[in-house]
């Protein structure tokens, strides 16, 4: 399946994102202007539900929110529900910080995703509709 720019892949997207946060954080042009930190979270949200798709090179995300579930469930019995209520608490209860919210709106995903709560709806409702719009 091919999308309007032509085929792209999970991976490809995953790249596209990194390139455009990295260009607009620490880059200088029209793509800086247009980037603010505050947009940083949902940009890695979207990272982090591509990435659960993507090939080797993204699989950090999903191994990071995987390990991070098992850890509170086998220290706490927080299960996988608190510990993705957790991240969000972290990702939009605090002050947008880049690096915090790169690496808490990539791991989001995988931990909601492994509560299979309510929490995963969202993530599986517009992760479908995004593959399907690119066609990654």
């Amino acid at each position: 399946m091919t999308s309007l720019l032509g085929p792209i892949t999970a991976t490809g997207v995953c790249l596209v994102i990194m390139v455009w946060l990295l260009i607009g954080h620490r880059g200088k042009g029209t793509l800086a202007e247009q980037h603010k930190d505050h947009h940083t979270a949902w940009w890695m949200l979207l990272f982090g539900l591509f990435a659960q798709g993507a090939g080797q090179m993204f699989a950090a995300p999903k191994q990071v929110g995987d390990s991070l579930t098992t850890a509170m469930n086998t220290q706490f019995n927080a299960g996988a529900g608190a510990t993705a209520l957790i991240l969000v608490m972290v990702l939009f209860g605090t002050k947008p910080r880049v690096w915090k919210d790169v690496i808490v709106g990539a791991t989001l995903p995988a931990a909601a995703l492994a509560s299979g709560s309510i929490l995963a709806l969202p993530f599986t409702v517009v992760g479908s509709f995004l593959h399907g719009l690119v066609g990654a």
